[in-house]
């Protein structure tokens, strides 16, 4: 007898989600949230200590890591809302391929800026990777134009160009470091972007 059942999917691999919502964009949520809820539960021990300690070789690995830690429940839930949205328009811009290699380059480039020039302290949170995503679709439009770069960007500027407003206001317990070098390997990314599609032209 035919097995009639319907296949069950996750809400990664669920096709009405993932048409809507980048499933890249749902993986690093879903990481974020379940070390957020497990540190929040264990006592007397923190995941924060491997964040961004800026020229510290002990802190090297916080480039990787820093994203995925938060400070609080206010902290993860602006990063999560604001990763959302900027990973949505990103897709809009470049399809879900070229948000992947935006993404992985994005943390690495706030990381390394901020692990460089960061002022000192424990660095922690996703703003940087959120900066750098903001950055790209800022610049994107203007390097490599077309309707869908150009729509993002002016959705970007409606929704979030408040938060450039940072980038001139240094305000304690925030990493300036993180957003600006977060905002400056956007640019460098969309730029990236251009040099590949003219070599892909000639």
């Amino acid at each position: 007898m035919p097995n009639t059942s319907t296949p069950k999917t996750s809400v990664l691999n669920n096709p009405t989600v993932n048409k809507f919502l980048p499933k890249d964009i749902l993986l690093l949520l879903t990481i974020m949230w379940i070390v957020f809820l497990i540190d929040f539960f264990i006592p007397f021990a923190t995941f924060n200590s491997f964040g961004i300690r800026p020229r510290s070789l002990s802190g090297l690995m916080g480039i990787i890591f820093s994203p995925f830690l938060h400070g609080g429940f206010g902290h993860i839930i602006s990063n999560s809302i604001s990763l959302l949205g900027t990973g949505i328009l990103v897709r809009l811009a470049v399809g879900s391929k070229q948000l992947r290699y935006v993404l992985l380059l994005g943390i690495l480039g706030s990381g390394i800026g901020t692990w460089l020039f960061g002022s000192g302290g424990l660095v922690v949170g996703a703003s940087g990777l959120v900066y750098a995503l903001i950055g790209f679709l800022f610049t994107q439009a203007f390097f490599n134009p077309s309707l869908r770069s150009w729509f993002s960007a002016i959705l970007a500027f409606v929704l979030f160009g408040g938060a450039l407003l940072s980038l001139f206001n240094m305000l304690p317990y925030i990493s300036w470091a993180a957003h600006f070098w977060g905002f400056v390997s956007g640019i460098g990314i969309a730029y990236l972007f251009k040099a590949r599609n003219n070599e892909k032209a000639v």
